[in-house]
């Protein structure tokens, strides 16, 4: 299959669209902030498929579907770094594939909806730093932040 898949290491669900930041630890006092807001988050995750549009396939992604507890988490995150909130609903994925949207005509499958059952507790998220390579982006994480054991 004429597609690159995504190293384990790498896999990772955004939460706030990559930006660039010079002032780190600032940045990093933000988010622990943030963390206060919500105890740990389960995922579902329901679907493997094309993505991110079905016409115009260029990822292999795995769906889950949103919570409440997560999407106020992005949104707080967001709102702290202050950055603009995506005009798109959000999409907890994990893209596990990458290929160029021409080779797609070489896949031996052309409609992906398999169907899945697997859910995830996070109790922690990440300021990744990503260096694009040749082989595509490698992320290093910054720092790891925990999510309340109690809420607020």
């Amino acid at each position: 299959m004429p597609a690159r898949f995504i190293a384990p290491k790498n896999l990772h669900i955004t939460l706030v669209p990559p930006w660039y930041e010079e002032k780190i630890e600032q940045a990093i006092d933000l988010l622990k902030s943030c963390s206060k807001i919500t105890t740990p988050i389960e995922i579902a995750f329901e679907e493997i498929c094309f993505g991110p549009k079905e016409n115009q396939p260029r990822l292999i992604w795995i769906k889950g579907k949103s919570t409440p507890k997560l999407h106020l988490l992005k949104s707080k995150l967001t709102q702290a770094l202050k950055q603009n909130e995506e005009k798109r609903d959000f999409l907890p994925h994990l893209t596990i594939a990458r290929f160029k949207e021409r080779d797609f005509a070489r896949f031996p499958v052309k409609k992906l909806a398999e169907k899945i059952n697997w859910r995830q507790k996070f109790d922690s998220f990440c300021l990744f730093e990503s260096r694009l390579t040749p082989d595509g982006a490698e992320y290093e994480i910054i720092e790891e932040i925990k999510l309340s054991s109690r809420g607020s």
